[in-house]
């Protein structure tokens, strides 16, 4: 009988990562039905990028259930504002989670918090749309290049496509305990694009990231989306 693999918790302040944790998985169990299925995708150990559709405010916590059912401890990249919300935001601060400024100086901060966390060998999630999916059907995309960009400067650390849906925008979903259903997908191939340091080629391999997302996230919603 194999043994079951242990949870990598991050060595840098465990006792408050520990805390951050278990408040994520409560409010993941309150909050949403979460469903998956546990694939080799995401390693056991070593550094990861986990990139996904944003539908909601409350699908990270699905997505972070997610990631420690592989027994895995995640850093998203929010918005700095979320780190403000009561409670919330302490859960945040405890779990060793990233702010992201935009629209501001500090903006190029959050790329290069989350580079460290990938140089410590820790799983990164992120969302490249940077908003929440703004077409009519739910769609994901367009994204901006922010995942390509750390992805592009992390040569061998798999991107690891993940689609979702069940989650709805806006907050009459807070009342509705939904299913959240997502979706696995193997890593992005990125080599087209090694040692590219131009805004064309991070804008293509942007593209190619989100196709794998929108795949997967058909797969999770159990129908192709309608032809743009």
């Amino acid at each position: 009988m194999s043994q079951r693999p242990r949870l990598h918790w991050p060595a840098e302040r465990p006792l408050r990562t520990i805390i951050g944790f278990l408040g994520i998985a409560l409010g993941a169990k309150v909050v949403h039905r979460v469903r998956y299925e546990r694939v080799d995708h995401i390693p056991q150990n070593g550094p990861a990028i986990i990139v996904a559709n944003h539908l909601s405010s409350t699908e990270t916590l699905a997505l972070a259930r997610l990631v420690t059912g592989h027994h895995r401890f995640p850093h998203f990249l929010a918005k700095a504002e979320v780190f403000t919300w009561p409670i919330v935001g302490r859960i945040l601060r405890a779990a060793r989670q990233i702010p992201v400024f935009r629209g501001s100086d500090r903006a190029a901060d959050s790329l290069a918090a989350a580079s460290r966390e990938i140089d410590r060998g820790h799983v990164v999630c992120l969302y490249p749309e940077g908003h929440f999916s703004s077409a009519a059907d739910l769609r994901p995309g367009p994204g901006k290049t922010g995942a390509a960009r750390l992805a592009l400067t992390h040569p061998g650390v798999p991107v690891i496509p993940v689609g979702l849906w069940g989650p709805r925008p806006g907050v009459k979903h807070l009342w509705h305990r939904h299913t959240v259903r997502l979706v696995v997908g193997e890593p992005v191939d990125l080599a087209r694009w090694a040692d590219a340091e131009d805004a064309d080629s991070y804008r293509t391999a942007t593209e190619a990231i989100m196709r794998r997302i929108t795949d997967l996230a058909e797969q999770a919603r159990g129908s192709r989306f309608d032809a743009a």
